[in-house]
C-alpha cells in the first residue's frame, strides 16, 4: 500500500498584522495540513525564526519548516525547537527535506477532482508531499475532502 501523500501549505508573506498570518496558519493546521512552510524572506522586516516560534506556540501537530539563509545562534534554534516540541525542520532552499523526503510544488487546484489527481500523481512518483500556496480554495479542500459539491448547507433560504 502506498503511503498517503502529505500536504504542505506555503504560507504567504505576512501582512502588516502578523496575527492574521498566524490565524490563517492555525486554520490550515486545523483543516489537516501536514506541514506549514515559512519561507526565508517571506517578510523581510520580520525574522522567520521568530515567526516560526510564534507558530510553534499556536500549533500542535503540523511539521514546521523554515528556510533560513544561514544557521542561527544555537540558543535561538534550541528555543524554537523546544516551543515546537520536535516539529521544527530547517531547510536551505531545497524541497528535499533531510529525513522526511521530497516535497513537490503544486498549484492550487481548481476543484476536488483536480486535487485528487494532484495527490494521485504525487503518490505515483513517490513524492513525500505536495507544497501548495495558502489559499481559501485549498482550505476548503482540506476541510471537506469528500464533499461532492453543491454545498447546499451554505445556501441561504430566500423568501
Amino acid at each position: 500500500m502506498t503511503e498517503r501523500v502529505k500536504v504542505g501549505v506555503v504560507l504567504p508573506r505576512p501582512s502588516d498584522d502578523p496575527g492574521e498570518w498566524l490565524s490563517d496558519a492555525v486554520a490550515f493546521e486545523a483543516a489537516g495540513a501536514d506541514a506549514l512552510w515559512v519561507e526565508h524572506g517571506a517578510a523581510p522586516s520580520l525574522d522567520p525564526l521568530t515567526l516560526t516560534a510564534a507558530l510553534a506556540a499556536l500549533t500542535y501537530r503540523s511539521l514546521l519548516v523554515v528556510a533560513v539563509p544561514e544557521p542561527s545562534q544555537p540558543p535561538v534554534l534550541a528555543t524554537v525547537e523546544r516551543l515546537s516540541r520536535g516539529r521544527l525542520t530547517l531547510i536551505t532552499g531545497t524541497t528535499d527535506v533531510a529525513g522526511v523526503g521530497r516535497w513537490v510544488s503544486a498549484a492550487v487546484p481548481p476543484g476536488r477532482a483536480a486535487w485528487r489527481e494532484t495527490l494521485r500523481l504525487a503518490a505515483e512518483r513517490g513524492d513525500h508531499g505536495v507544497l501548495v500556496p495558502a489559499d481559501p480554495r485549498l482550505l476548503d479542500l482540506l476541510r471537506n475532502p469528500d464533499d461532492p459539491g453543491g454545498r447546499h448547507d451554505l445556501q441561504l433560504a430566500q423568501g
